[in-house]
């Protein structure tokens, strides 16, 4: 019996040693460093699994860090905006941060006014007070186009579209040897010069170089290198290679001005607001930058659809993709019924029937085409004689409401230039009621801005007032809206009327929910002189409808459709 017993505790104290010896292993860290991922890719999906056939939970933008949680094959699973997913490493990028070597501090200061300081990342949060022009304040997080950020007053979330990021960092780190003094090679077709060393929404395109040029660096930040593009003129462009090579030797010689612009310097040329404006501009007529293929979704439409090629040519490819051999060619004045779409977060293609049973793609990404309801055999031509006044909302001091890093007053100037130059290709004359970066009037009281608006309209003269907004509310909602005063203006009837030929025209291609023509005494409407209708394209805090007011094909298509309701409008009076 104690021999037994003996046995057993020997046993019991075998199986002992070997749980502890598994359990208390030593933890191996990596204490010099954190990684991190970085969305290369301008949206990724993020699905409910590693696999293309499984649910897709949102969108995230370009830029984007995520921390990996797990990995399985290809894919990575990580956390976003609440949702916990999986994302294709192949539109990934591992960002390494020191740590220990360096203390960096973050801090920020707006440069707007009357800034909104939320409770939570998203303008649904309650606002905690608002921040003056010039503010600083220190970053403690950042999330989705929103940086946490404490002031001397307030704690709390703000949009990163308002805010200037400053970071200040040790002597402990090492930077890489300055290209300042070397040259700039251009290699694309355009390139953006922009005012600071950004491509966000909120700063200015002030010119473009071509390939060919070469400059001398003067500066350097980041990925960003200034240049004098003119004889007096200096500004950033990206120095990234897909762009330029830098070298220490001059590649080219040059007159004194290559680059002098086709227009007048001090004219507004920039008509996109996207933030992943991606660098370069256009370089090439129709080819557009290839997007995950993970990403596409294909689509039929519900009602008999035309692409119209309206200038230049377009390649007809076998395949939606600038990978897809060149079958054919498109030509200005071409026409085509859509077969099928196939829409990627930053540009979308089209198949047609471009021969006698030879199907191909056309690139639907720039302003060389665009989709119409209306029979091109049959559509009736513009009344010529015709006076617009096409608002902006918001603009200035004012960027209205934002979302995932977007503001309004840049997405409303964008669909406004498009809506414009559709109306004029239609024979209209078209005002605007304001600049790219300016509001109306130069007071910042909102009810003297929007009487400036509408007295353009009296001004010149004006047949209609179009104003063009984006809504936002909670990051359910969504869809289109189209409103006119029923009371206040002069023509409310007109008004309707107006509202229902715009609404019915540019809503299905908007393809967001409808929410109807409604009545609303905004300033805007009540007070002018002439038929008003204010349109709400979609909701910029909404993904859905987000990523289709950022998408330049997007916003050609539904502006070329709100120019066709005016049209047809005027083809009723």
């Amino acid at each position: 019996m104690k021999t037994k017993l003996v046995k057993t505790f020997s046993i019991f104290l075998l199986c002992t040693t070997l749980i502890c010896s598994y359990f208390y292993q030593p933890i191996h860290t990596e204490a010099s460093s954190s990684i991190s991922y970085k969305v290369t890719a301008s949206q990724l999906t993020l699905r409910e699994g590693p696999s293309t056939s499984t649910k897709k939970l949102t969108l995230i933008p370009k830029s984007t860090k995520l921390t990996k949680i797990s990995s399985k094959g290809s894919w990575i699973k990580v956390k976003y905006s609440g949702k916990t997913g999986w994302v294709s490493s192949q539109y990934l990028s591992k960002v390494t941060t020191n740590v220990n070597t360096a203390a960096t501090s973050k801090t920020v200061t707006t440069n707007v006014s009357n800034l909104n300081i939320r409770t939570g990342a998203a303008v649904s949060y309650k606002s905690l007070g608002k921040l003056a022009k010039g503010t600083k304040g220190t970053v403690l997080d950042e999330k989705s186009g929103w940086v946490k950020i404490k002031t001397s007053k307030y704690t709390g979330w703000v949009s990163k579209s308002y805010v200037t990021f400053k970071s200040t960092t040790s002597s402990n780190t090492t930077t890489s040897a300055s290209n300042v003094g070397k040259y700039y090679y251009i290699t694309i077709a355009n390139l953006n010069v922009r005012e600071k060393a950004s491509s966000s929404a909120t700063t200015a395109i002030i010119g473009a170089v071509r390939k060919g040029n070469e400059f001398k660096i003067l500066k350097e930040s980041g990925t960003w290198v200034q240049i004098q593009y003119t004889t007096t003129k200096k500004g950033w462009v990206s120095s990234k290679s897909a762009y330029g090579k830098i070298s220490s030797k001059k590649h080219t010689s040059q007159t004194s001005n290559p680059n002098k612009p086709d227009v007048d310097e001090d004219e507004d040329t920039d008509v996109e607001p996207t933030p992943d404006p991606s660098e370069p501009e256009n370089p090439t007529p129709e080819e557009p930058t290839d997007t995950p293929e993970d990403n596409v979704v294909y689509t039929r439409p519900s009602k008999t659809e035309y692409i119209v090629i309206q200038s230049g040519f377009l390649n007809i490819r076998s395949k939606p993709s600038t990978k897809g051999d060149i079958l054919s060619e498109a030509s200005a004045g071409d026409y085509y019924t859509v077969l099928q779409y196939a829409t990627y977060p930053s540009n979308e293609w089209v198949e047609v029937m471009y021969a006698t049973g030879k199907k191909g793609w056309i690139s639907n990404n720039t302003s060389n085409s665009y989709i119409t309801l209306s029979n091109p055999a049959t559509n009736p031509p513009a009344v010529s004689n015709k006076k617009i006044v096409l608002d902006a909302g918001h603009g200035g001091s004012d960027p209205g409401s934002g979302g995932g890093g977007y503001n309004e007053a840049a997405l409303t100037y964008a669909f406004t230039l498009k809506t414009k130059s559709h109306l004029e290709s239609m024979g209209y004359t078209v005002y605007t009621t304001r600049g790219q970066f300016s509001a109306c009037s130069s007071s910042t009281n909102k009810t003297i801005d929007l009487q400036c608006r509408v007295d353009v309209a009296k001004s010149k003269k004006a047949d209609i007032f179009v104003s063009i907004h984006m809504n936002s509310a909670s990051a359910t909602a969504k869809g289109t809206e189209t409103y006119y005063a029923a009371s206040g203006n002069p023509y409310p009837t007109r008004s309707r009327q107006l509202a229902n030929a715009v609404h019915s025209a540019y809503q299905p291609t908007m393809g967001s929910t409808n929410r109807g023509v409604k009545t609303n005494v905004f300033y805007v409407n009540r007070m002018a002189s002439v038929p008003s209708i204010l349109l709400e394209v979609g909701f910029i805090s909404n993904v859905e409808d987000r990523s289709k007011l950022i998408n330049a094909t997007h916003q050609n298509n539904v502006s070329r459709s709100i120019a066709q309701g005016i049209n047809n409008y005027f083809q009723t009076q």
